[in-house]
């Protein structure tokens, strides 16, 4: 598949959109944000997206130093983990577009990882360390906080301090200001082996979701 031509120009916005600004591109990052993955994954995460385009993508994208490919897994470069920021930026800002009347076939939990995370990294502060398993609509998600550094990767947490169930419902709820985060993960159930975990864990994602919401 020939590749678009670039905008070629030196402003820095047309430089990173000659990079991700192809048509699939920034889905096939964000499905990377998740945590590495399979070809086969990422199409199934990506309704409707011909096998050749994601090829390509995928191909621009490594060539960018934004994915690295090992094997049969692709996964992000630390130049790639940079783009979380403006993937974050346009879930906030896609928050507030219509749904689609009649939306494509059902996507996979991956997207999630990049919204929330990306939410937690700007609410996290230095002091903020924090290990938990995130039970989200049934798929597990390992959170990792250190240092300001935010991992949110599908897949379950060997012996997590704090395992926190809920819906992604309650988050958009949360986001909407109907409702406070803490209620919704004690009615669906929280393991944990220390109360302050707990109590810090749930802070954070209030905060985040809060961020995500645009009222902080």
């Amino acid at each position: 598949m020939k590749r678009a031509k670039p905008y070629a120009q030196t402003c820095p916005i047309s430089r990173s959109l000659d990079v991700i600004g192809n048509r699939w591109g920034l889905h096939v990052l964000r499905e990377l944000h998740a945590g590495p993955t399979s070809f086969g994954e990422i199409k199934a995460g990506l309704p409707g997206i011909a096998t050749n385009m994601l090829s390509s993508r995928l191909s621009e994208l490594v060539d960018a130093g934004l994915v690295h490919k090992a094997g049969r897994s692709y996964r992000l470069t630390p130049s790639g983990i940079n783009t979380r920021g403006i993937l974050f930026e346009l879930a906030r800002f896609g928050r507030q577009m219509p749904i689609p009347d009649e939306p494509s076939e059902p996507e996979n939990s991956r997207y999630r990882a990049v919204s929330l995370a990306g939410a937690i990294e700007r609410v996290a502060t230095p002091q903020t360390n924090l290990r938990a398993e995130l039970v989200i609509d049934g798929e597990p998600f390992t959170l990792i906080v250190a240092d300001r550094h935010v991992s949110l990767e599908m897949g379950p947490l060997p012996l997590p301090p704090v395992r926190l169930r809920f819906a992604w419902d309650d988050v958009d709820r949360v986001a909407d200001d109907m409702g406070r985060f803490a209620e919704f993960a004690e009615a669906q159930g929280i393991e944990a082996q220390d109360p302050a975990d707990v109590a810090a864990l749930l802070d954070l994602l209030q905060k985040a979701i809060d961020c995500l919401g645009g009222h902080r």
